[in-house]
């Protein structure tokens, strides 16, 4: 789908532009566009090379630009920028810009929420920061945070500086004002589908090591166990029904969540397996997952680019080593967030 001019609203409220890059979202895309179609002007897909039907369903959204992000290699700082770029080039001032991933659902009550009105008048070159629930397990259960997450900007046209991976979103500009909208919640759908989690995950690892963003695997092993095992990250509490009913009482699915065998993420570490050869990653802790049974599927599929030969997994007792050592530095974070806590409960 080509770029297009976009028109402006009659009102004289800033345009709500939702930006999101996309890569074989197919699973959650339809939600996603249904709920963000209802308050956003305008969204902008940065595509990547998808494979599935996300294009397809797409093309049923009157509001939706999609546009190519042609880089072969993982990117957050070429995708990021690419969206800004196209955001501030189609949609006029002036304008919202909210930067979300495809797994992030508006909760339905947001709309009537003080906040909302208050990010609407909020000054050019504010930060908007939201809180992300990550629904845990099921539906009806979730993970809160007191963290806010910077993920909107009341766009004045400040430079955006992102990172190539773990990267802030839309431009944080030094001394700016952050504005923390409490009552406006993204729901967050990853952790619904633990097999995918876990496969982006070990997809991560191979990433940071091959980009050498993080060079050491122990900080490597370290850093993604979290993305598996984040209880104590957050409070654990049912999911209120006002998040879902609105967006569902408009004929929207909200609970569904498709479950797959391997994930575009697996296939793409086979490919660097094939590139690099499988002893580079060694000592990462991607090793639980059966990578020959994944080959032998990848292949039979005709999935291009996956190694040949049988995967040759790291010797057993360096594997236990690296599980081992994995598990005594996490105990001891665990220890010192523990005591952290307890002092700073103790000081107040």
């Amino acid at each position: 789908m080509a770029a297009r001019p976009m028109s402006s609203p009659s009102s004289e409220r800033p345009r709500i532009v939702v930006v999101t890059p996309v890569r074989n979202e197919e699973w959650i895309l339809d939600r996603f566009l249904s709920v963000t179609s209802r308050f956003a002007d305008h969204i902008i897909i940065a595509d990547q090379h998808s494979s599935d039907n996300s294009r397809c369903i797409c093309e049923r959204y009157p509001k939706v630009t999609v546009v190519d992000n042609p880089t072969e290699e993982f990117s957050e700082r070429n995708r990021s920028l690419l969206l800004i770029e196209q955001a501030r080039a189609l949609v006029p001032s002036p304008r919202i810009i909210l930067a979300l991933d495809a797994d992030e659902i508006l909760a339905a009550n947001a709309l009537e929420s003080r906040g909302w009105q208050t990010m609407l008048k909020a000054a050019p070159g504010t930060i908007l920061c939201f809180e992300l629930v990550d629904l845990y397990g099921t539906p009806e259960r979730c993970m809160r945070h007191d963290q806010l997450r910077p993920f909107g900007y009341v766009d004045d046209g400040a430079p955006h500086a992102p990172r190539t991976i773990h990267s802030n979103r839309v431009p944080v500009p030094d001394n700016a004002v952050r504005l923390r909208l409490h009552d406006i919640k993204f729901l967050h759908y990853n952790a619904l589908r633990p097999s995918a989690v876990a496969a982006k995950v070990r997809w991560y690892s191979v990433l940071e090591k091959v980009l050498d963003t993080c060079p050491f695997a122990l900080k490597r092993r370290l850093r993604y166990a979290t993305y598996l095992d984040f209880t104590g990250a957050g409070r654990v509490e049912a999911c209120p029904a006002e998040w879902f009913a609105g967006w569902e009482q408009q004929g929207i699915d909200m609970r569904s969540v498709v479950q797959l065998k391997y994930y575009w993420y697996d296939f793409e570490v086979l490919r660097y397996f094939e590139k690099y050869g499988s002893r580079r990653f060694w000592l990462d802790d991607i090793w639980q997952f059966d990578w020959e049974a994944c080959r032998l599927y990848a292949r039979a599929q005709n999935i291009p680019g996956v190694p040949e030969a049988r995967v040759a997994k790291p010797p057993g007792l360096l594997n236990l080593a690296m599980r081992f050592l994995s598990f005594v530095h996490r105990h001891q974070r665990r220890l010192r967030h523990r005591l952290t806590r307890r002092a700073s409960a103790a000081f107040q």
